[in-house]
Order: structure tokens, then C-alpha cells, then sequence
């Protein structure tokens, strides 16, 4: 199979883009390599990991023909990148899947004509997948030890690690339920998968317990850790959105407002590109306005940049989507 064609760049009407969403669409179509993929850093080696991110921001504008033959050419790259186990590895060239494959997963989703095997086989992957503490040896070695007076963590939910048979991790966890849950929607879930309803149902709530179980006392989430020898683990901005996206339908929960109210309080802090483009993510995705913090992301990204990192500048376009439909999909995944 051959590649799609390459452009150079994406520019023009974007799907009602505004300046600012037409730069961000700009900059990652000159940043793509001609691999289709992306690397972390413009003109870095291509990884799935801001690929995915690429394809899902590009996805949101796909009505620009330079838009959608980029789109089309990120997609091929993840395509060529998928293990014969169904799992994307986080680095070229390596034989073992990793939690990226949830990425991977989302990023062909989204796209309206069909997820496609691809997807299906990869959320095949994700189900089966289990971290090292699921199993009954870590577990008991943790009462033993009494290691939970170190970490103070529930050591009978599990989510998903960065990589097979270690511990699991906020973040890996909270993108693999975001995933499943519009995987579920979209019919793409239990009906490919080998598990039982009862089965996917229990992995989905000890992974979501998991989220509850780890949240800093402050509020917000950090990698895993909230609590060390008793020392309040301070929460960080990714970490927290992503959890407070996957627990969405949680959202009556005190544990999400808590987040909010943490993600809300913290607009004071480095008014980095990434910093604003997560912040409005999460507010967006709970209905939350923030007029000053769209005026900034927006003033900031209408001026031409060169230094952006890709995930920065995907979260930023993905922030400035009106239809969020990489966040809200529908039964059919298809008609907006």
C-alpha cells in the first residue's frame, strides 16, 4: 500500500478555524514528517504517541482538503506502526506494545467513516492487557511488606501501566477508560472483544476506582503517587485533566469537583501554551466557561510560532474545536 501524498502545509479555510486554529493546523501539517507521522518536537523521529495526538486535532478540521490529506497520512503511519498483537509500541522499532496503543485506538475512532480493524483489535489488546499489580503475587507481597505505609494506595483496583507487567499509572489508565468508553459507544467495545459484558464491566470500575483511589488531598492527580511516608503528593495539570476526563460520567462524584475546583484555582501558573490548552480542555468538556483563558489561548496562538511542541499545539487546536467530537461521540461515531 502507498502512502498518501505528502504536502507541505495546511492552510486556508479550516473547517471555520479561526487565525489562531488556522496557525495550529499550519504548524503540525509543516511539522509532520514525511513518514506521516510526528515526532515530539518539530523535525524530532515520528512516534505514536504525538501522531495519535496529530491525527485527533486534525480530525476536529478535516473539511480542509490539505487538512484531510494530511489526516489521511497520519493515519497510514499508525497503520504501518500496529504490532501483529493488535498494540502500538511507544518507540519505533520495538516488539512490545505499550499504553500509546489506547491512543492509536482513539485516534482511528474518531474518524467518521468506520474505526476500522485497526481499532478493534487494538481495544482487544487494551482488555486483556493487565498491569503487574493485578496479579496475585504483587498484591500479596504488598501486605506483607506493608508497603502501603509507604504509598498510600488501595492495592485491590488496578488500571493500566505504561508498559506490560509494571504498576499501574494515572495517566495510561485514565486514556485506556476514555477509549473504551467511546469504544463502547461506538460499538467497537464488548461486541470485538473476548471478555464478558460482567468482565469489561469489572475492569472498567477497578480502573476507575483506581482514579478515585490515587487523587492528591489538595485535589488533582499526579503519575500515581498520592501520598508517600505521609507526605501529600502534589497533584500536576496533565495528569489531572485526563482523569477528570475519564470520570466524566462520574461527574456527581465530590472526587471530580474536587479536580475541577483544583484545575480552576490554578490559572495562575505558567501561562504556557500546554498549561492554557489543558486547562480549557477540561473546563470545556465540564461546561465550564472561562472568557479570559479563550482570549489568551487564542491571542497567543495567532501569532506564528516555531518552537510549539506538537502535543502542545494539537491540545491547543483540539481546545479551540467547537464540535468536541473527539470528546462526545454518538452511537453511529459519524454525523456531527
Amino acid at each position: 500500500m502507498q502512502p498518501p501524498r505528502a504536502t507541505s502545509r495546511v492552510a486556508g479555510e479550516s473547517g471555520g478555524a479561526s487565525v489562531a486554529g488556522r496557525n495550529l493546523l499550519t504548524y503540525l501539517g509543516e511539522a509532520q514528517n514525511k513518514d506521516g507521522g510526528w515526532g515530539f518536537l518539530r523535525g524530532a523521529e515520528s512516534r505514536v504517541e504525538p501522531t495519535s495526538w496529530s491525527v485527533l486535532a486534525l480530525t476536529e478540521f478535516r473539511t480542509n482538503p490539505q487538512t484531510s490529506d494530511a489526516l489521511a497520512r497520519g493515519l497510514h503511519y499508525l497503520e504501518g506502526a500496529q504490532l501483529s498483537d493488535g498494540s502500538w509500541p511507544a518507540v519505533g522499532g520495538q516488539s512490545e506494545g505499550a499504553w500509546v496503543t489506547s491512543l492509536a485506538c482513539w485516534a482511528f475512532l474518531v474518524q467518521r467513516d468506520a474505526a476500522g480493524a485497526s481499532a478493534g483489535r487494538g481495544i482487544e489488546w487494551l482488555l486483556k492487557e493487565k498491569p503487574g499489580d493485578a496479579g496475585f503475587f504483587w498484591r500479596m507481597a504488598r501486605r506483607l511488606t506493608g508497603s502501603k505505609d509507604v504509598a498510600a494506595q488501595n492495592p485491590d483496583y488496578f488500571g493500566w501501566s505504561w508498559t506490560p507487567g509494571t504498576a499501574s499509572w494515572v495517566e495510561p489508565t485514565a486514556i485506556a477508560l476514555i477509549v473504551l468508553d467511546r469504544a463502547t459507544s461506538c460499538g467497537e467495545g464488548r461486541g470485538r472483544a473476548q471478555n464478558s459484558p460482567s468482565e469489561f464491566r469489572e475492569r472498567i470500575e477497578s480502573a476507575e476506582e483506581m482514579l478515585f483511589d490515587r487523587m492528591c488531598p489538595g485535589g488533582g492527580w499526579n503519575s500515581g503517587n498520592p501520598q508517600v511516608y505521609g507526605a501529600a503528593g502534589v497533584a500536576q495539570l496533565g495528569p489531572t485533566v485526563w482523569a477528570l476526563l475519564a470520570l466524566r460520567k462520574k461527574a456527581a462524584r465530590p472526587e471530580v469537583r474536587k479536580g475541577l475546583e483544583w484545575v480552576a484555582a490554578g490559572q495562575n501558573r505558567a501561562r504556557t501554551l500546554e498549561s492554557m490548552a489543558l486547562t480549557k480542555i477540561a473546563l470545556d468538556a465540564f461546561g465550564i466557561s472561562d472568557a479570559k483563558l479563550s482570549t489568551e489561548l487564542d491571542a497567543l496562538c495567532s501569532s506564528e510560532k516555531t518552537s510549539w511542541p506538537v502535543m502542545a499545539a494539537a491540545w491547543a487546536a483540539l481546545g479551540m474545536s467547537e464540535s468536541h467530537h473527539w470528546l462526545n461521540p454518538t452511537r453511529s461515531d459519524g454525523a456531527d
